[in-house]
C-alpha cells in the first residue's frame, strides 16, 4: 500500500482498513480484537513532501507543453503547411480557437515555401549537409584554398557583398 504524507488523514483511514482485515490477531496467547494508528508528520517531512509533489507536477506540466507543442508542430508540418494547396485552403475555413495554429498576419504560401526549403531531403539541405561534411575532412590550408575559391566564385556572379563576408570570415 502507498500512501502519502501529505494526506495524513487519508493514509490514517487505508492503514486502518488494512489492519482490521488482519482481527483478530492471535499470536503466543495473546488475542488482539481491535487496534487502531495515528500518523503524525514532522514539518520538516510534510514541508519536503510538497516541495517533491511540486517538481514532479512541474514536470509533469513540462511533458504535457512539449507533448501539446510536438502535437501542434505535426499538426502545422502535415495537415496545414504539406502543400500550397492546403495552406490557401486553411486561410479559406473558418478558425476554430482550439486549431489556431498561425498567428494572425502569417503568410501561409510563404510559411509553405520556406517550411519546404528547409525540409531535411531539400535540394539546398543535403548539398549544405554534403558541404559540411567535404569542410570536415579538408586540413587547414584546404580550408582556406576553400574560403578563396568561394569568394571569387562569388564575385564572378556578381555577389560582391557576400564575396566580402566570405573574405572577412576566412581572416577570423
Amino acid at each position: 500500500m502507498e500512501t502519502s504524507v501529505l494526506r495524513r488523514h487519508a493514509a490514517e483511514q487505508d492503514i486502518n482498513d488494512a489492519l482490521r482485515r488482519q482481527l483478530p490477531a492471535r499470536r503466543e496467547g495473546v488475542e488482539v480484537l481491535r487496534a487502531e494508528i495515528s500518523l503524525h508528520v514532522s514539518k520538516d517531512t510534510a514541508d519536503a513532501a510538497s516541495h517533491l509533489e511540486q517538481v514532479k507536477r512541474e514536470g509533469e506540466l513540462d511533458a504535457l507543453a512539449r507533448r501539446q507543442a510536438k502535437a501542434r508542430m505535426e499538426f502545422l508540418y502535415n495537415e496545414m503547411l504539406g502543400t500550397p494547396a492546403k495552406a490557401r485552403l486553411y486561410t479559406l475555413l473558418e478558425h476554430s480557437p482550439r486549431l489556431e495554429a498561425l498567428p494572425p498576419g502569417t503568410d501561409p504560401e510563404a510559411l509553405v515555401r520556406q517550411v519546404q526549403q528547409w525540409h531535411p531531403e531539400g535540394r539546398w539541405v543535403v548539398i549544405a549537409q554534403l558541404l559540411h561534411t567535404f569542410v570536415e575532412r579538408l586540413s587547414k590550408e584546404g580550408e582556406e584554398e576553400l574560403l578563396f575559391l568561394a569568394e571569387k566564385l562569388l564575385h564572378s556572379f556578381g555577389e560582391r557583398k557576400l564575396a566580402e563576408q566570405v573574405k572577412q570570415v576566412g581572416t577570423k
